[in-house]
């Protein structure tokens, strides 16, 4: 039977590059998606989310790329407990359906702005 990790297995520890004002947790599912989340600490102002309330997630494939999780940005700020970890049970079940999905979304937005972009000159 299929158990997912949660953001309670994720193991924040300072930042890498901003010791002094975020954490991070970084975990690789068995399919090689990987999620990254990060969080301002107290007094910090470098993400999009405030340790221990919210976070900042990015996804990342298995060649390392990022993977749209909105049609406008890579990451998702401002992410509760509950909503990584249904993220990251999105990605362990089927990285490669949620990655499609995803850049389709993103890959229409992109084809919305380049339209009206065009009907503007």
């Amino acid at each position: 039977m299929f158990i997912p990790k949660t953001f309670d297995d994720l193991n924040f520890q300072p930042h890498a590059h901003a010791k002094d004002m975020g954490v991070q947790a970084s975990m690789t599912f068995d399919n090689g998606y990987s999620i990254s989340v990060v969080a301002n600490d107290e007094g910090g102002d470098c993400f999009y989310g405030n340790h221990p309330y919210t976070y900042e997630v990015a996804i990342f494939n298995q060649r390392g790329d990022f993977v749209p999780l909105q049609p406008y940005d890579d990451v998702l700020g401002w992410q509760d407990s509950l909503q990584v970890s249904k993220l990251m049970s999105q990605f362990q079940q089927d990285g490669l359906q949620q990655e499609k999905l995803l850049r389709s979304i993103k890959d229409d937005a992109m084809d919305e702005l380049d339209l009206k972009k065009k009907s503007r000159f």
